[in-house]
């Protein structure tokens, strides 16, 4: 019997144990082969890192020749305007020169042309043009630039959805700055920064959505804007209680009568046109069976008049014989 054992058994002792580890489901790794393991594990993992990085330079590079590219045509023409915008902002927002008038604008023809239009708080101009463009990426049009202007609201007309209550125009500046995001020095940083795939997809996306969407409308801007409306509201205290107690904001002085500079400009010439200080306020008075009782409808409302009313102002002063107030 044991010599039937033992002509049963096959192989080392060793390799009979291994086979039974197996067989109940152990493992037994040995020193040097799971330090064989780690280094080709860790091998891997730097192999891919560096073919990572090689592909994202690459890719970062490819694009940002791309992106110079357009610097260099787009570029030439809106660094120029930007900067003097942003002059013309910084300018009005000191002392205040008194009204003046300009014999062409007083036939109102800027009214109906296509423009740039900006309104902000005199406070908001400080820390210079990276405090402007801050605050114009988030400006929105108003009552005061839809009862001033006389631009036609075609899609309005044709009845489209989103047509809205007044035009198209002005355009918002910070609608230029928008279409104009990858000239800035910002994206360019942020393109050479790139350390993930994720990142670097993301940039490509805002390439390819500036070249099919927002480039075509920066330069329908640069050849189409006859002029810049800019509108600086001065804060008053009487403007606090509509802030809740928060920091002052637009909406708030737009609620209450307040002192506003008016400004027009010439884009082709620089030429500023209309320079205006004026007030107003207005009341609304509810009509009809169902009054409107929500706070927020009724500070639309509010807002509504009171820029409207001051635009009657504005319109006043280009129709009479000076601009005294």
């Amino acid at each position: 019997m044991p010599e039937q054992k033992k002509r049963r058994s096959r192989g080392l002792a060793a390799v009979m144990q291994a086979r039974e580890d197996r067989a109940a489901g152990k493992s037994r790794w040995t020193m040097q082969a799971g330090f064989a393991a780690g280094v080709a594990v860790f091998g891997g993992l730097i192999a891919h890192k560096v073919v990572t990085e090689r592909e994202l330079h690459t890719d970062s590079q490819g694009l940002l020749a791309k992106q110079r590219a357009v610097a260099a045509t787009l570029g030439a023409e809106w660094y120029p305007l930007r900067d003097r915008l942003e002059g013309d902002v910084l300018g009005a927002a000191g002392e205040y020169k008194g009204d003046h008038v300009e014999p062409e604008a007083r036939t109102g023809a800027f009214r109906s042309q296509p423009g740039l239009y900006l309104r902000l708080r005199v406070a908001e101009t400080n820390g210079g043009p990276a405090a402007v463009r801050k605050v114009a990426v988030d400006a929105k049009k108003d009552g005061f630039v839809g009862c001033l202007m006389r631009e036609p609201n075609e899609k309005g007309i044709r009845g489209e959805i989103d047509g809205g209550a007044f035009a198209e125009q002005p355009w918002n500046l910070g609608q230029a700055y928008a279409a104009t995001r990858i000239l800035t020095d910002e994206w360019v940083q942020g393109l050479k920064d790139v350390d993930e795939d994720l990142r670097m997809r993301a940039f490509t996306e805002q390439y390819a959505k500036a070249v099919n969407q927002e480039i075509p409308f920066a330069i329908e801007i640069l050849k189409r804007a006859q002029f810049f409306l800019l509108v600086l509201d001065e804060d008053v205290p009487e403007a606090a209680p509509f802030a809740d107690g928060g920091p002052m904001t637009e909406e708030a002085l737009q609620l209450t009568p307040h002192p506003t500079r008016i400004h027009v400009f010439e884009l082709g010439t620089n030429k500023e046109i209309v320079r205006l200080r004026r007030s107003a306020g207005a009341r609304v008075i509810p009509a009809g069976e169902h009054v409107v009782t929500d706070p927020e409808v009724q500070g639309a409302m509010q807002r509504q008049a009171n820029n409207c009313a001051l635009a009657r102002r504005v319109e006043a002063a280009l129709q009479g014989p000076s601009a005294s107030q």
